[in-house]
């Protein structure tokens, strides 16, 4: 019979508790993958913003902050989802 990695908690009665520790991805890693997907997003957004003729008016620190939350919306749930899919880190 298979032995299990869990274990009752003795401070909650009938909780199960893992032994394993979450597998974490390297540091370097994460940090080439965030890398390679924040810069082309990067500059499909600030090329998609300058294509618009009334983002041309708008002052370059209010065209960076929508850029920012535009790339900051995509990579929480598309992006970096999908690519830790694909690379299987």
């Amino acid at each position: 019979m298979k032995q299990s990695n869990r274990k009752i908690d003795s401070n909650t009665p009938g909780k199960l508790v893992s032994k394993t520790k979450p597998q974490r991805s390297i540091y370097w890693k994460q940090v080439l993958i965030t890398t390679f997907t924040v810069y082309p997003l990067l500059m499909i957004i600030q090329w998609l913003l300058n294509s618009l003729s009334p983002m041309q008016n708008v002052p370059k620190e209010l065209a960076v902050l929508i850029a920012v939350f535009a790339v900051a919306s995509l990579m929480v749930f598309p992006v970096i989802p999908l690519t830790m899919k694909l690379l299987s880190t």
